[in-house]
């Protein structure tokens, strides 16, 4: 009897640590998968992304540079619908955009504010935007089957006497990682009042005059933010997900005149301070981009 009760207990202790030792090791895969860029699902599934609308809830206050309050909503009443590729940004048959009427915006004077009118949000997941040779490289196509680009255009001041059309790049989500990257800036400006400067002539990082020597792809510059999913970041007064270092917004609004503008705006950045740990999700903690070679 001894004999049998003694055998029952072995078994039981084998499978108890068996069962141990399985969960442990699911666990390490689990991690493992979480740090791997590869991994489409780590962070939070890919699937919760939705249709991923990139969004301007508000523009905020001349005093901060009339700095759009970006988001990213995963189910909307907006539609992406099949466009035309626009002035050289997109790809036929892959260019998607979506219209807003107007982004609100903060008071300037009386009830003058800084909104914007008749926007259009525009989409292409897959490919470069700017159909760039070397990402047609089996290995950079498949690549960049893990991102989405965006950019907008809209009117400022519309029907005034200082109107001003708009036609900026936004970024780029990694569906993957969630990191946010930007992947160009202008080769011009043009000035108006109050010192601003209007981009002009985006190009991409790959053959921008400033970037161009570095041989870098976009997404080996440290990426620029990312994305949650709740609205937890707190941009300047305005709660959103899309949560943007702080030396990516200097970044944005560098230089003061025309000369330090064109040098210094839109800049990416390669910083030895950047976290290795690209998982880290705090807008405090830059990291770097987990796909830097050096």
């Amino acid at each position: 009897m001894k004999k049998f009760f003694l055998i029952f207990c072995v078994l039981v202790l084998s499978f108890f640590f068996s069962a141990l030792f399985l969960t442990a090791e699911d666990s390490i895969k689990e991690d493992k998968l979480k740090l791997d860029p590869d991994n489409p699902d780590c962070i939070y599934e890919k699937t919760m992304l939705g249709d991923c609308f990139i969004h301007m809830s508000k523009i905020t206050c001349p005093s901060k540079g009339s700095a759009p309050v970006v988001e990213i909503l995963f189910k909307s009443d907006f539609k992406w619908t099949a466009c035309e590729p626009h002035n050289g940004w997109g790809k036929e048959g892959k260019t998607y955009k979506y219209h807003e009427h107007e982004v609100p915006g903060s008071r300037i004077f009386f009830s003058i504010t800084n909104k914007i009118n008749d926007v259009a949000y525009y989409r292409i997941e897959g490919f470069h935007p700017f159909d760039l040779p070397i990402y047609d490289a089996p290995r950079e196509a498949k690549m960049l089957q893990r991102f989405i680009f965006f950019k907008f255009t809209a009117y400022a001041a519309k029907g005034g006497l200082f109107e001003n059309y708009l036609n900026n790049l936004m970024c780029a989500l990694d569906t993957h990682t969630k990191l946010l990257y930007t992947y160009g800036m202008p080769s011009d400006y043009t000035k108006i009042i109050g010192n601003n400067y209007i981009p002009q002539k985006w190009l991409p990082y790959e053959t921008h005059p400033n970037t161009a020597e570095s041989n870098l792809k976009f997404y080996e510059y440290d990426p620029i933010g990312f994305v949650s999913l709740e609205k937890t970041h707190d941009f300047l007064g305005v709660k959103t997900n899309v949560h943007l270092y702080e030396w990516w917004n200097k970044s944005v609004g560098a230089g003061s005149s025309m000369k330090t503008v064109k040098e210094k705006r839109f800049m990416p950045r390669l910083s030895e301070a950047a976290l290795e740990d690209w998982t880290i999700r705090d807008a405090s903690k830059p990291v770097r981009s987990p796909y830097r070679k050096f």
